[in-house]
């Protein structure tokens, strides 16, 4: 599994994290361009508009919080615990922050990928979301949605993990080209 988080550049590199921004410098800009981080934004702000009306909020007291990141898991060994996506967790308990929590899948179960599929765990019966491409998927990070991800077993599963919170402390900037 790997992940990359453009507003810290921490990419996930073997055993160890590098910092995209640091490791390109003046170069990032070969790597990326604004249009990139503007697709970004527009993305994240339909993202939220839709988990705002889903959920009776006021759009404007719903925040970006971190992390936020892309993950690409395939079937490769995990080589640390952060690479152990299948465990069932809590959001809100894993990561604090997060108040709702949306994927945006970038491909395709199925045919870009096996396992991978998301699941909502229930004591009577669990709730499996396939991705697709384009799909987005989102709920509250709380107790009432314990979840995992089943394991890759071929192929390469992308996905983009937008994050939020209703608590301005825990607010984060959209990510900037530097």
């Amino acid at each position: 599994a790997s992940i990359l988080d453009l507003h810290s550049g921490a990419l996930s590199m073997g055993k160890q994290f590098v910092n995209i921004y640091r490791y390109f410098g003046d170069q990032i800009r070969d790597v990326f361009t604004q249009e990139d981080f503007q697709l970004y934004r527009d993305v994240r702000g339909r993202i939220q508009a839709i988990v705002a009306r889903t959920f009776d909020l006021d759009p404007t007291l719903l925040y970006l919080t971190k992390p936020t990141f892309f993950s690409r898991i395939n079937s490769t060994a995990a080589k640390t615990q952060h690479d152990e996506y299948w465990h069932p967790h809590i959001d809100k308990v894993t990561y604090g922050s997060f108040d709702y929590t949306s994927l945006l899948y970038l491909s395709d179960y199925g045919s870009d990928f096996t396992g991978g599929r998301f699941v909502f765990m229930d004591q009577n019966a669990n709730r499996t979301v396939e991705p697709r491409a384009g799909r987005v998927s989102f709920f509250s990070s709380g107790s009432e949605n314990l979840h995992r991800v089943e394991k890759v077993t071929w192929g390469t599963r992308y996905a983009i993990t937008v994050s939020f919170t209703c608590d301005p402390a825990h607010a984060i900037s959209d990510p900037t080209l530097p």
